[in-house]
């Protein structure tokens, strides 16, 4: 299957996008942190960190590029990774809204999916999702994540508490997914 965006290695070039999406308070709405503004010498800071060879022990920080062009739409990150109980969290954004809901993150997934099980030899993918973010739901589900909780007033946005679901893909289930689809 050819994917119709690549992932590469977040680069500090990309300091003044990311800014932006940052401090897109409509982008924040659909997730799961609080907005606040910040900087373009905190978001330097921060990919400056991301960058670093010491940070890649626990995270993977990507940037979501369209194969066609290069332009790059969004990040996906895989993060508290656990080396002895073998799981990671991951978490994704589209920050261009242009181009949201094309099938890039479903392709983003794919790509992050197979990089965590079969070149990290990660057993266990999570993510945490707004409930009221069915858009994104659907998609993980369509990718193989399942439910496993919901965390109850888990979250403030906007003066509200907002539930989030915990969602979960495992190697085995991936492999029986790539399998069946073989």
């Amino acid at each position: 299957m050819i994917e119709p965006v690549y992932l590469r290695a977040l680069e500090l070039s990309d300091a003044a996008l990311v800014h932006t999406w940052h401090n897109d308070r409509n982008l924040y709405e659909l997730l799961g942190g609080p907005f606040h503004f910040v900087s373009r010498h905190a978001v330097e800071a921060w990919l400056d960190r991301k960058t670093s060879y010491a940070a890649s022990s626990d995270e993977v920080s990507l940037a979501i590029c369209v194969a066609a062009s290069g332009k790059h739409i969004g990040n996906i990150y895989l993060r508290h990774i656990n080396w002895i109980t073998s799981h990671a969290e991951m978490q994704i954004l589209i920050g261009d809204s242009s181009e949201r809901s094309k099938g890039y993150g479903s392709s983003a997934l794919r790509q992050i999916l197979s990089y965590a099980f079969n070149d990290l030899g990660l057993n266990r993918i999570y993510l945490y999702v707004l409930t009221e973010n069915a858009t994104a739901a659907h998609s993980y589900e369509k990718n193989g994540f399942s439910l496993e909780g919901t965390l109850r007033g888990h979250i403030m946005k906007q003066g509200c508490r907002k539930d989030v679901h915990i969602m979960a893909i495992s190697a085995g289930e991936y492999l029986h997914r790539l399998e069946s689809s073989a």
